[in-house]
């Protein structure tokens, strides 16, 4: 058993342990990159905003800049697309797919915009990012990079998802942050809009992300602050994703500077 697989284990000793969530196929060879893409889709993104979520992927996988990201990898880049909301809505909607040229890029892209939304229920953040690790809890990945990319609106989780985040960093594994910040829009007394960021505590959403959510080798976070603009966030945290070695870190394995 390797190391990383016993890390697993002992930590899902005496808290919730889920069966590894089946792709439509595993992979049986080594990868460059093996990449999570943890969606939220919980009640509190909208139909258009989802749509705005599913047309962003398609996008970015068709981006010439990503596909020829893509093809620097020689060995392919090993993609999946999960949704998740509630904590028994964990869903593989695409993948495993090894993507090793611009067709099959483009036709994953293509897959997760069309496939149906497949729940809008809370949002159980911590046991998702552990089902995601179980994922990559795969004997082809021993030597692979393995990142999970968590895009979720949800602002704070009362620390909850950073015992995961550790256990999955000691695992090997990378996870970095698309959060989408939730802009209320308030009228202020002379007659204009303004906008505010829901906050817990001392935490507003993107410190929640910082210091509970990402980490590991290069790990970063890509704030989006609109839907629309959801699939440039993407595209940008795509290009540093694979590429083929993490850049500098902190001592705390975060990178010193996020977007």
């Amino acid at each position: 058993m390797r190391p990383y697989a016993l890390v697993l284990g002992a930590a899902l000793i005496g808290g919730m342990a889920f069966a590894p969530a089946a792709a439509e196929e595993p992979i049986g060879r080594p990868v460059d990159l093996a990449l999570i893409l943890l969606t939220d889709v919980s009640s509190s993104m909208d139909d258009r905003e989802y749509a705005m979520v599913k047309d962003g992927y398609k996008a970015a996988f068709a981006d010439p800049e990503v596909l020829k990201a893509i093809l620097a990898n020689s060995k392919g880049v090993a993609v999946t697309y999960v949704e998740f909301s509630g904590k028994e809505e964990f869903v593989v909607v695409k993948g495993w797919d090894v993507l090793t040229n611009d067709a099959t890029a483009r036709a994953f892209g293509d897959a997760v915009a069309i496939a149906p939304r497949s729940s809008s229920g809370n949002t159980a953040l911590a046991p998702s990012i552990r089902r995601a690790v179980q994922m990559l809890d795969i004997e082809a990945l021993a030597s692979s990079r393995r990142v999970i990319d968590v895009a979720s609106d949800h602002p704070h989780d009362g620390g909850r998802a950073a015992g995961v985040r550790d256990m999955a960093v000691a695992a090997g594994i990378t996870i970095n942050a698309l959060p989408i910040i939730d802009h209320r829009q308030m009228k202020a007394y002379d007659g204009h809009l303004t906008y505010a960021t829901q906050q817990w505590g001392n935490e507003d959403p993107v410190t929640f992300y910082r210091n509970h959510v990402i980490g590991g080798p290069g790990s970063f976070l890509v704030e989006v602050h609109d839907y629309a603009a959801f699939g440039e966030a993407l595209k940008r945290k795509l290009l540093r994703e694979l590429i083929s070695s993490p850049g500098p870190e902190t001592a705390s394995g975060q990178l010193a500077a996020t977007d």
